[in-house]
């Protein structure tokens, strides 16, 4: 009996220190914000003027319609691009499996240069394979190649291709739209 009495002695001092303690946090915490001061000032919204134009629906439709003519033109000079990797250099080596990279890339003139990722092309005088948008296929080398740059040329045989017209890089300036064309996958679906 004694050791219960004990036990319940104990936990009723527990209970008793943690009640305290929640009620001096809870006076602190009610002078504390009883300070704040809240201002009742209505605040009104105010419109500032933007340094560009507005545009009418006309102007959208038609500047709309320049980028999807674009687009349309320049993906005609998108291709796919497929390479067998050998995971390993020697046949010492314990990794000899083959994995594929696929990527993309683009035309740059009608004799068939392209420009693509040299991670995806791979090293100088490697080969790799073509898929043009019409779903032609052709046999690529690659002619030049920058890991650093992560930027490669590859050569395929083919002649009146169309390709993409390079514009003045530094005609470019900040905040100019930008678009990204490019989509392996759909060559091999």
């Amino acid at each position: 009996m004694k050791m219960k009495k004990k036990k319940s002695k104990t936990k009723f001092i527990v209970l008793a220190i943690i009640a305290m303690v929640l009620w001096i946090f809870g006076f602190y915490v009610y002078f504390t914000y009883q300070k704040i001061e809240i201002n009742n000032e209505n605040y009104t919204a105010t419109r500032t003027l933007s340094t560009q134009k507005e545009q009418t629906v006309e102007e959208v439709e038609e500047n709309s319609t320049k980028v999807a003519d674009v687009l349309e033109k320049t993906t005609k000079s998108v291709v796919g691009i497929s390479k067998l990797k050998n995971a390993g250099n020697s046949i010492l080596s314990k990794s000899t499996e083959a994995e594929l990279g696929l990527g993309t890339g683009f035309i740059v003139t009608e004799d068939g240069y392209i420009v693509s990722n040299s991670h995806v092309t791979g090293e100088k005088y490697s080969k790799c394979y073509i898929t043009l948008e019409n779903g032609s296929t052709y046999d690529g080398k690659v002619v030049w190649s920058d890991v650093d740059l992560d930027l490669s040329i590859t050569k395929i045989e083919a002649k009146n291709l169309e390709y993409v017209s390079l514009g003045d890089s530094s005609s470019i300036r900040v905040g100019e739209t930008v678009y990204a064309i490019g989509n392996p996958i759909r060559f091999w679906v």
